[in-house]
């Protein structure tokens, strides 16, 4: 069980994606992406990992300013997004929009982005993972439906960000503005930015 955890966490976040091979059957917008455009509730498709017999799936919430963003992926204990087992949830506010840049690999002009990170959570949703959390990330006393801060800690071979470091990510939306996509942060340039982004498409 355990490691089915740690299966999750590590290949979530913002937390999540399903690799970088992007489609080309649309153009993008993404010089024209503004705060109001990206306020509102954003949700990718069910992702199975049928290798663990699992699958999540990712929502995130832009605040009505635009400056506040929370990415919550909730993870279940089979392949249709049915029985949660965990929600692991990252929040950042101060969001700013940054510069345009084309990353010509995949011929997608990039919207960048910083923000402040304020807390990422985990949560356990059933007793099952709530047992096998007990001394995860160096904390005891999980209880089944409370989140507990995981933010500056080490879980496994992870360590994450703590509270007030900076979150440096990128954004792309395609031309009809019906989806957008973030920035694959385990492949980061030397400036902090993600070099490519992940296939995950988030819809309104």
């Amino acid at each position: 069980m355990i490691k089915n955890i740690f299966l999750l966490f590590f290949s979530i976040f913002l937390l999540s994606g399903c690799g970088d091979k992007l489609s080309t059957s649309t153009t993008d917008d993404s010089a024209n992406i503004t705060k109001s455009l990206l306020t509102g509730t954003w949700t990718a498709k069910c992702s199975d990992n049928t290798t663990a017999s699992t699958s999540s799936k990712t929502v995130l919430v832009f605040s009505a300013s635009g400056d506040n963003l929370a990415v919550t992926t909730t993870n279940y204990s089979d392949l249709s997004c049915v029985t949660q087992s965990s929600v692991f949830t990252k929040k950042l506010n101060t969001l700013e929009l940054g510069s345009n840049k084309t990353y010509t690999s995949q011929n997608q002009i990039i919207k960048q982005f910083t923000a402040k990170i304020t807390d990422i959570t985990l949560e356990p949703k059933n007793n099952d993972t709530t047992t096998s959390l007990n001394t995860f990330c160096g904390l005891t006393g999980w209880s089944l439906g409370t989140e507990k801060s995981i933010a500056g800690l080490t879980c496994g071979s992870k360590t994450y960000n703590a509270v007030n470091d900076t979150h440096s990510d990128i954004i792309q939306m395609n031309s009809e503005k019906t989806f957008i996509r973030l920035g694959n942060i385990t492949n980061a340039a030397s400036t902090g930015y993600p070099k490519t982004l992940y296939a995950e498409e988030y819809y309104k």
